[in-house]
Formats: C-alpha cells, sequence, structure tokens
C-alpha cells in the first residue's frame, strides 16, 4: 500500500502545471541542443579511400587462452597471437601475420605522445650545505607517455588502413632479379625442409608489398594511400555536463602513415628531440594533424595538465640497441624506433597462466588475468611455463636474403637477447584502462625476480633482435629453439 501511495504521489507531482512548465522550459531545450548537435556533427567515415584495414576485427586469436594451462599446452612451440602497436602504449593491432624488419614488426611504436616537462637547469657550483644552486634558466624537453602515468591511454583504439596493393603475380623464375626459394640456394637438412612449407608464399607477398602492399596506380599526391595509409585512432570523450550520456562522442584522429614531402611540408611538421628513457633522439613532431579542439578533449581525458604532442619516428634517427648484443656480431649495429630497447617482445601463454595461479584469492584479477597486459608482439604457445626463458637463438617464420644470384627465401633467426624486466603497466586494465594498485607487480615481485641483472625488477617474456633485414611472422608458425643458455639483464 505504501509504494502504491508513494506512486501516486510522485504521479501527481509530475503532472502538476508548474513541475510540466519547469520540464518544457529546462529540460526540452537541453534534449533540442543535444540533437542539434549531433545531427550537424561531421560524419566519420567507416572506411578510409582507396585503403584496407590492416588486421583481425572479429575473433581474437586470445580468445582461448585461458585455455593454455602448464599442464595442459603440449607443443609444439608456435605463435598463437601476434600484435603490432602503433601508438606506443595504446592499444595494439593484432595480426594474422607481420612483416618483420630489422627494428621489429613494422609499424610498431611508430609514434609516441609526449608532454613538455621544464626543469630548471643547474648552475654547476654548490651552495654550502651541498645542494646544487639552480640558475635563471629552464629546459624543456619532450618526454613520452605510457600508462604507467597515464593508465588511459589504453582506451585509445587504433586501427591501420594500408594502401590497396596493385595486382601482381608473385615471381616464380630464377633468371637475375627475380625472387627465388630459399632450396634453390642452399641446401636445407631433411629436418628443416619438412617444418618449413611456406615456398613462394613469402616472396610472392613481399614482392607485392608485403603485408603493407603499394599504393593504387597513380594516386592523388593528396590522398591517403599516396601517403602510405592511414593510422586512425579513437577513443570515447564524455564532456563533463552530459545529460543522460547523449553527449557523449567518439573523437577520432587520422593522420598518415608514411608522408610524403608535399604532405609534411604543407603541415609543417617539425623536428625535435623527445626523451625516450635514456635516449633522445630527433623525432618528427606530427601534433599539427590534429584539430585543437581534438587535443583539448584528448589532454582532457588522458588527465594530461602539461602541454602534450606527437611524435613520429623518424627513420633516419633511430636509436641504436645497446644491450645484450649477439657476441658473434660485435661491430654489427641494431636499430629500434619508439620501442622500450627491444626490436621484439615474446612471451609463452603458459607463462601468464603459470603467474596467475601465484596471485593471492583475493586478487581482482584473479582468474581474468589477460596476457594484452604485457603488451608481446608474440605470444607463444605449446611450450612449459618460463621455458622461453633459456632461448638463446631462435628460428621464427621466414626471412628474404641476397646471394649473388638475387633474392631467395629462407628461415629466420633470431637473437634472444634478454628477458623482460617489468614495471607495474601490467597492473592496468587493457580493456578498461583502470590501474590496480597492487596486482599482478607484486606477485610478481615475490615469484618472478629470477634475474640478478634486472634486480628489483621481476622479469616475464624475452626480448629478442632480428638477425635479419625483412621477414614475416604468420600465426601457427612454430618456434625452432637453435641455442639455449642463461640469461643476465644488462642494464
Amino acid at each position: 500500500m505504501a509504494a502504491v501511495a508513494l506512486l501516486r504521489h510522485y504521479a501527481e507531482y509530475f503532472s502538476s502545471p508548474g513541475v510540466l512548465l519547469s520540464l518544457l522550459v529546462v529540460v526540452v531545450p537541453i534534449l533540442l541542443s543535444v540533437l542539434a548537435e549531433r545531427a550537424t556533427a561531421k560524419k566519420e567515415p567507416n572506411s578510409i579511400p582507396d585503403c584496407r584495414r590492416l588486421g583481425l576485427t572479429e575473433r581474437s586469436n586470445l580468445q582461448d587462452q585461458f585455455d593454455h594451462l602448464p599442464s595442459q599446452d603440449k607443443g609444439p612451440p608456435r605463435v598463437q597471437a601476434l600484435f603490432t602497436y602503433p601508438v606506443k602504449s595504446c592499444r595494439g593491432v593484432e595480426l594474422a601475420a607481420s612483416e618483420v624488419q630489422a627494428s621489429g614488426l613494422r609499424y610498431d611504436r611508430l609514434f609516441t605522445f609526449a608532454q613538455l616537462v621544464s626543469k630548471q637547469v643547474e648552475a654547476g657550483s654548490k651552495a654550502a650545505n651541498g645542494v646544487a644552486e639552480q640558475s635563471g634558466d629552464w629546459k624543456h624537453q619532450w618526454r613520452f607517455i605510457t600508462q604507467r602515468e597515464f593508465p588511459r591511454l589504453a582506451l585509445l583504439h587504433t586501427e591501420l588502413w594500408l594502401p590497396r596493393p596493385r595486382g601482381r603475380k608473385a615471381a616464380t623464375q630464377t633468371k637475375k632479379g627475380n625472387l627465388r626459394s630459399g632450396a634453390e640456394s642452399r641446401s636445407p637438412s631433411p629436418q628443416r625442409a619438412r617444418s618449413r612449407t611456406r615456398g613462394d608464399t613469402l616472396l610472392g607477398q613481399l614482392e607485392q608489398g608485403g603485408t603493407g602492399g603499394k599504393p593504387s596506380a597513380s594516386p592523388e599526391v593528396s590522398s591517403w594511400a599516396a601517403n602510405g595509409g592511414c593510422l586512425v585512432i579513437h577513443f570515447p570523450f564524455e564532456p563533463d555536463f552530459n545529460p543522460f550520456g547523449l553527449r557523449t562522442e567518439t573523437v577520432t584522429l587520422r593522420l598518415p602513415l608514411a608522408p610524403t614531402v608535399q604532405w609534411s611540408e604543407a603541415l609543417r611538421y617539425e623536428s625535435e628531440e623527445v626523451v625516450i628513457w635514456k635516449d633522445c633522439p630527433l623525432a618528427i613532431n606530427v601534433t599539427n594533424e590534429i584539430d585543437a579542439a581534438a587535443l583539448t578533449k584528448l589532454r582532457y581525458f588522458l588527465g594530461v595538465s602539461n602541454p602534450l604532442a606527437l611524435f613520429k619516428v623518424d627513420e633516419t634517427k633511430k636509436r641504436a640497441v645497446t644491450q645484450s648484443l649477439p657476441k658473434d656480431t660485435p661491430k654489427e649495429t641494431y636499430r629500434i624506433g619508439f620501442a622500450d630497447g627491444f626490436p621484439v617482445n615474446l612471451l609463452g601463454l603458459t607463462s601468464v597462466r603459470a603467474t596467475e595461479k601465484e596471485l593471492p584469492k583475493a586478487a581482482a584479477v584473479k582468474g581474468k588475468l589477460d596476457a594484452r597486459r604485457f603488451r608481446a608482439n608474440v605470444y607463444i604457445a605449446g611450450i612449459p611455463a618460463f621455458a622461453e626463458d633459456t632461448w638463446k637463438k631462435i628460428i621464427l617464420g621466414r626471412r628474404v636474403g641476397r646471394d649473388e644470384h638475387g633474392l631467395f627465401e629462407a628461415d629466420a633467426e633470431y637473437h634472444v637477447a634478454c628477458r623482460t624486466a617489468r614495471c607495474k603497466l601490467p597492473n592496468v586494465d587493457q580493456a578498461t584502462g583502470v590501474k590496480d594498485g597492487n596486482e599482478p607487480y607484486t606477485t610478481l615481485g615475490k615469484t618472478r625476480r629470477v634475474d640478478e641483472g634486472a634486480y628489483p625488477n621481476p622479469c616475464l617474456g624475452m626480448q629478442s633482435t632480428p638477425r635479419f633485414q625483412l621477414g614475416m611472422i604468420r600465426i601457427g608458425d612454430e618456434v625452432e629453439v637453435l641455442e639455449t643458455g642463461e640469461h643476465c639483464y644488462e642494464k
């Protein structure tokens, strides 16, 4: 009876003339303004002209990752999932196959967001108390940002749109300059030959532009296809005043992957230093690609108070890998873009499941530790937990080489450089952008401080360096371990 009486009371209240008038005066104009705002908003296309979207858009190859238990995941060692991360610390693009360059998977960590930080310059002398005196000068530097400080970077979705390839047949002849299979250039062992059945597939794809493709014939200079395709970044934005959630919008940023000189000059790109850990390489500031209003919304969304910019790797200014280099090629130079320290990160799925088993029962992430929190490029199935810890040299996928007879296809060899020293970034839920205060980092600190060189950081996964210039990895490719041994992280 009380409930019925309460309903009657509210019915009478909202049907009174005064309340109805208030609703008409206040609520209706708000709804009309929101509808008008949506109607006049710029309609964003779902595709990029003359381009195709790269990557998996439906079922993920990590969908069954929780089935890869240490006691059940049997060999052979194989690639279960592949990811490239176009923008450092933002959401990655899952792939069925990826071109691999000497600096890592194609498009991986090609861009990074950075904030402008200011520091007062020391005068060079010390006061009586031993503290360095400060001069009146300030040093302003662009410093990269990650989910460590701004976990909502995980909610910045990225898409790769590449120029549609021209239809060309794969080369099958062996005349000078044409591609041929590795079997014609060398005599692999029967066991090696049985484990590699790719034939001319890789060669044909690379001749047509690899996984990226070549632009359509004579595209417009200002088209996305003529500028290497398009990187799309989008995120959900909610303004402070958002009645009924009606003003929630998707903010979309678009910029070229390989801009021409004309495009770069028109947008007034600048070359500036950006701090990446201990390095300070010159990179290309492409922030002019972002509308001022969109940039303001992005800063608000991430919680960045300093000036924010977006940088692209300068292909001529890549950083040198200085740690855990191959012993047999001491004079060889290995380079990376905006990756932390090495070109390719590997991680066994059973290692993630074994880590999850050690989590306390009360941990919020218990039973749902997503391997994507560790942001590896290559996820490996079919190996015991932490088996990758001892890998020193592996074969994974195929590569293209050149000798006096021309190009040939062969096994792709990787130098497994060291373990991956972990920070607290895996505490960020990649689906929600929410950072847990403890796990899984606390458990990793108790169970995975296994490398004296990395101490006090725990380790999970392995860092690797391609021993070739151009190759490819596909889902299902088997991992052949050529050499094992002990690792000691070099700082």
